[in-house]
């Protein structure tokens, strides 16, 4: 009887060989070779499951994106929305291994997807998913104990991103200068500057 293939355990490794390929070489060391070697398979097996480079890129985003989502899902109850928030956002930072080559994958797939309109959509969907996850926790966070909601709600969002999203990309770029007490010592002070603002 012919061995029965977990499709979906082959694809999970072979997003986690791209990960590794790009977190070692970027994007430019990023073919299906390469992918192959990294999960010590061959080179058809990659072809099989995916037809060209940004395959491997949109699926190996989609998993961590998905990974990121469960880790999320899977954190404790907060009774106070602001901690609940702080821990959601630091689920968004490199701060141990997997999240710092995901941050990485992120970055190359984001600059990617400034020349690609494919890449560029699933970006739009992924990012636009991430903005309102985080609206929905201020909006929460806000309100806690009989808080008023700031009318500017939307920018503060697009300002949180813009600084979970800018210490990822210097930590990915340079991250002997921002290691991870700094990245969470620096959310910190912008959280606490969001609330002073409304107290």
């Amino acid at each position: 009887m012919p061995r029965q293939v977990d499709h979906d355990q082959r694809r999970e490794e072979l997003s986690r060989a791209v990960w590794e390929v790009v977190g070692a070489h970027g994007l430019d060391g990023l073919t299906l070779r390469t992918v192959a070697a990294a999960a010590q398979c061959t080179t058809g097996r990659v072809a099989h499951y995916f037809e060209n480079k940004n395959a491997l890129l949109i699926h190996a985003r989609d998993v961590m994106h998905r990974r990121m989502a469960a880790r999320i899902d899977e954190l404790p109850e907060h009774d106070d929305p602001r901690r609940h928030l702080r821990s959601v956002l630091l689920e968004g930072l490199p701060l141990d291994e997997d999240r710092r080559l995901g941050s990485t994958v992120w970055a190359y797939f984001l600059l990617a997807a400034r020349t690609d309109p494919e890449l560029r959509r699933q970006h739009d969907v992924r990012h636009q998913s991430w903005l309102t996850r985080l609206t929905g926790l201020l909006r929460q966070a806000y309100q806690s104990d009989g808080g008023l909601v700031p009318r500017d709600l939307e920018r503060r969002v697009r300002g949180l991103v813009a600084v979970v999203d800018g210490l990822s990309l210097s930590a990915v770029a340079t991250p002997e200068m921002y290691p991870a007490d700094l990245i969470v010592a620096v959310l910190d002070t912008h959280l606490s500057l969001l609330w002073k603002e409304v107290e």
